[in-house]
């Protein structure tokens, strides 16, 4: 049994590398305490950092692939947020400038500013997480002690992108028999539409049926689930987990300092980092960017490989 779990072990090492070959318990605490570190430091320069971090991250991942798709998304958010935080804000000392006879605050702008880098970081930090931590990675860490909880996570978070890839094959199959929702008139297209969601909802719950009766078969649930990957716990797993979790406390230990908050009431703040904030803004570095150097760790590793040969 021993020999299987080391032979795994090096097996998960060799197709899998960089910060997903880590632990899942060891990733599910980066991403829990990241999440908490943005919600927590409210401040422009460490936000900004952590954005342009992030980004490098998933440019590692995939080239930044499944970022693109939330592009627009985030512009249109950020973009309302920027908008309408000055105009419904006006608490605050120093006017910039007048529009409809309201005054534009700039403490309601830099708010705005912390509110849409956070939710940037957070929507970036999400993006990695559903490639990072996989389906089996979830159950590995949640089945054991919530299995029923942990099945109907996983089926929540593949239920949206499984009803849109139905949903083109079945338009594909009508398209073939005439049936369109971009031609005809209005009241066709509704009535075309309306049948695609009739036969997409009766195809998902038939399915969903016999998913059921076959967990049932099997008797999900009833007993101490088996792992078809076992996940072994190695030295640099350790390492990993007591660097984040240090860097962790520290950071709260600053925020609760009041560093890495940007006070906008009474006075303002200056943007500029001064004193022994430069220390957490290093932490807050390290912190973040602990992926960057374990993929950028691999990729000079390759490239060195690749150089020997």
């Amino acid at each position: 049994m021993d020999l299987y779990k080391k032979l795994s072990g090096k097996w998960d090492q060799l197709m899998v590398r960089g910060f997903r070959s880590f632990h899942p318990f060891v990733l599910l605490v980066y991403y829990v305490f990241v999440i908490t570190s943005l919600m927590l430091y409210q401040h422009p320069f460490f936000l900004l950092t952590a954005v342009f971090l992030l980004i490098g991250f998933n440019y590692l991942l995939d080239k930044g692939e499944q970022l693109k798709k939330w592009g627009w998304m985030i512009v249109i958010m950020c973009t309302f947020i920027l908008i309408l935080t000055p105009l419904f804000n006006r608490r605050g000392n120093h006017i910039e400038f007048y529009l409809f006879n309201n005054p534009i605050m700039l403490e309601a702008m830099i708010q705005g500013v912390v509110i849409a880098l956070t939710l940037i970081g957070i929507i970036m930090i999400f993006v990695t997480f559903n490639m990072v931590i996989t389906a089996d990675k979830f159950l590995f860490l949640f089945s054991k002690w919530l299995p029923k909880w942990a099945l109907l996570t996983m089926l929540a978070m593949r239920f949206v992108p499984l009803l849109k890839r139905r949903l083109q094959d079945i338009e594909q199959v009508q398209q073939s028999k005439g049936m369109s929702i971009k031609h005809g008139s209005i009241r066709q297209r509704a009535r075309n539409g309306m049948l695609l969601m009739q036969i997409l909802l009766t195809f998902s719950l038939e399915e969903a049926i016999q998913t059921a009766d076959s967990m049932a078969a099997r008797g999900y649930g009833l007993q101490k689930r088996s792992k078809y990957q076992a996940y072994a716990m190695q030295k640099r797993d350790t390492f990993a987990l007591s660097f984040i979790s240090v860097a962790t406390v520290i950071i709260i230990f600053g925020w609760w300092l009041g560093d890495g908050v940007l006070m906008l009431l009474p006075i303002l703040e200056p943007l500029w980092l001064y004193g022994r904030e430069w220390f957490y803004f290093t932490i807050w570095l390290l912190l973040i960017g602990f992926p960057i150097w374990a993929e950028g760790k691999e990729v000079m590793k390759w490239k060195f490989y690749q150089q020997k040969v």
